[in-house]
């Protein structure tokens, strides 16, 4: 206790079932706060109480955060402590562990901790229960959550580890919150990240989605790319670009936007207001924000939106609708990306208009899009012509978000697309 020094910001970081104190994640997430701020860095280990069975795992965790409570209300009252600078951080079991410490400390001690951070807080024996006995929004002044695994706990063979519901103020699903891309590769690449552990490969490889939200909290610690985040109604409708502009005294439509990770908080801050607002006092706010990430490290990706106008020329509609899907690749200044999958297998009308949020690396001032279209068959099932598919592109307009650049973009000419071939959408 006596390296702690209680003028600077404190972190208490923790780890979930079956882990301990000296996970490489903990101590990866140690040195990224280390080398961004000037601060004290606890990790609360109770690797042996955090053993089979999950039960009694479950259990332990209340014992764990009343002593860890009792810990920091005595570094408060010997050392000076500013209870409002203290972050605690835990992953699965330990999000709740967190909880219990915030509870603590308001009931035993009348203090509150100034932020929670829950890494995909385990759901078994927590899903439906009184927030008395999991982490919530009174827990703490702000409580942000990472949710990587929120499928059901077992759902057609899948096993989902983390909470689906919103239980924080700010509630964060990348790529949905269930199935993070990058997590269906093969078992040896997860063993050979362990140093040949196969226990240990094994577990991250049944865990992949699970543990992305430590993954991702720690990149956000130091990342230059923003992990920008959208509040939207459903992962479908931000897909959609229904949600794609930030709320502001020049844009009272807008949704609430913020950063996920570490520096979610100045976000919070900033919307706090107009959020407390406009709910009944008696509520807490559970704002569910929506992002994407890539499938590896750096997962970081900026947002771009695509609006794709099919041609409604007699010609398109004297061929008629298709079955494919297009592949974009966007230009810039910078750089260009990789060719992207955006717009899934479906049927496509004349006339027809479809918009995608996709994410992708910064390309700089986009200049043109490469846009191909593919087919799996030459049969179209839904117009029985034994032909190649082609397709009629009117205009293409890419939206760069926060950044303010939207462009529309054309073919060289109203000509028929063939499936597998390209053309290069230029502006118009």
């Amino acid at each position: 206790m006596s390296n702690v020094i209680p003028t600077l910001p404190t972190y208490f970081i923790t780890h979930g079932f079956l882990e301990g104190g000296d996970r490489p994640w903990l101590k990866e997430i140690s040195r990224q706060i280390l080398r961004r701020y000037d601060a004290n860095v606890i990790i609360i280990d109770w690797e042996q109480g955090s053993g089979s069975p999950y039960t009694q795992a479950v259990a332990n965790i209340r014992m764990v955060g009343r002593i860890t409570a009792h810990l920091i209300n005595v570094i408060r009252t010997e050392l000076g402590l500013n209870v409002a600078n203290v972050h605690l951080i835990g992953h699965s079991l330990g999000s709740h562990l967190c909880g219990y410490v915030g509870s603590v400390l308001q009931t035993n001690f009348g203090v509150t901790v100034g932020r929670i951070t829950g890494l995909d807080p385990a759901e078994p024996h927590f899903s439906q229960t009184d927030p008395m006995v999991r982490l919530d929004p009174s827990d703490a002044m702000y409580v942000d959550i990472i949710h990587t695994d929120s499928r059901p706990f077992i759902k057609g063979g899948e096993l989902g580890l983390g909470m689906s519901v919103p239980i924080g103020h700010l509630d964060f699903y990348p790529n949905g919150g269930e199935n993070q891309p990058g997590c269906n590769q093969g078992m040896m690449k997860y063993i050979n990240r362990e140093n040949g552990s196969f226990y240990q490969g094994m577990r991250r490889f049944l865990a992949c989605d699970h543990v992305r939200a430590h993954e991702y909290f720690n990149e956000s610690i130091n990342t230059v790319c923003n992990f920008v985040a959208i509040e939207c109604d459903s992962y479908e409708e931000f897909l959609n670009g229904e949600c794609f502009s930030c709320l502001s005294d020049t844009n009272p439509d807008g949704k609430i936007c913020a950063e996920m990770g570490m520096r979610s908080l100045g976000h919070w801050k900033k919307y706090a207001p107009t959020i407390a607002s406009s709910l009944d006092p008696n509520t807490s706010p559970h704002i569910r924000l929506y992002s994407l990430t890539n499938g590896d490290s750096p997962f970081c990706t900026y947002l771009y939106k695509v609006t794709l106008n099919l041609a409604n020329s007699q010609l398109s509609k004297d061929h008629g609708g298709e079955v494919g899907h297009f592949l974009v690749q966007l230009e810039g200044t910078d750089s260009k990306s990789k060719l992207l999958n955006v717009f899934k297998e479906q049927h496509y009308k004349p006339g027809s208009v479809h918009r995608r949020v996709f994410g992708s690396n910064y390309v700089g001032t986009i200049k043109s899009v490469l846009l191909v279209w593919n087919h799996s068959t030459t049969m179209n099932i839904l117009t029985w012509r034994f032909e190649a598919p082609v397709i009629y592109v009117e205009s293409l307009t890419i939206e760069t978000f926060n950044i303010g650049q939207k462009l529309k973009l054309c073919p060289p000419k109203l000509i028929a697309l063939e499936a597998g071939l390209s053309f290069r959408m230029i502006p118009c």
